[in-house]
């Protein structure tokens, strides 16, 4: 009898020991719930797609072969090139809708006269930025009314504003192939060369 009562006892201890441990488990967890909140950022990147040219003067130029001064001497067009004009540019991508931009050349408003073609080279980037610079044509591109990717491969990048950022770009006037019969001084024109910076 004495052992079935001291049985009992002990239960009963073991039972209320096991309460206040819940309760102070409960009564812990209602603490925490009441110490901290939280809330919401929404992080938005905004697409840039951004160009412009720049230049220490005029934007626009002359461009012209050399005259002879002896007879039976051609045309020299050597000296028939200007390097005046930096392209810069700020881009932002879209990886899964526009991984990648270029930048096309063309000519938007006039001809450009017979014998002769009107070509650009960019040169790499200057170091003046971040991000991924865009890779430059590997030579001259020919400009005429359809647009030609002048620079490829243009991701997240700024390349600085202003002259001496971005790429420089060399216009030459060149000869066409077989062309000189095609020369005529009243052809001569003024035409309008856009670029654009679009998606690939």
């Amino acid at each position: 009898m004495r052992h079935e009562f001291g049985f009992f006892k002990k239960n009963q201890l073991f039972n209320k020991l096991a309460a206040a441990a819940l309760l102070f488990c409960s009564m812990t967890a209602m603490g925490q719930d009441n110490n901290t909140d939280f809330h919401t950022v929404t992080i938005k990147i905004p697409e840039v797609a951004l160009l412009d040219l720049e230049s220490a003067s005029a934007k626009n130029f002359n461009l012209a072969p050399t005259a002879p001064t002896e007879a039976g001497d051609p045309l020299d067009f050597s000296k028939a090139t200007d390097s005046r004009l930096w392209l810069n540019y700020s881009s932002i991508i879209g990886s899964t809708t526009e991984a990648e931009r270029k930048v096309t050349v063309q000519v938007t408003n006039g001809d450009i006269p017979g014998g002769v073609e009107l070509k650009v080279k960019a040169a790499a980037a200057t170091a003046t930025g971040a991000g991924t610079y865009g890779t430059p044509a590997a030579s001259a591109v020919s400009i005429t009314t359809a647009a030609a990717d002048i620079i490829t491969g243009v991701k997240s990048v700024y390349t600085g504003h202003g002259v001496s950022k971005g790429h420089n770009l060399t216009y030459s006037l060149e000869l066409a192939s077989g062309g000189y019969a095609d020369l005529d001084f009243d052809d001569s024109q003024t035409v309008t060369v856009t670029y654009t910076l679009s998606d690939n």
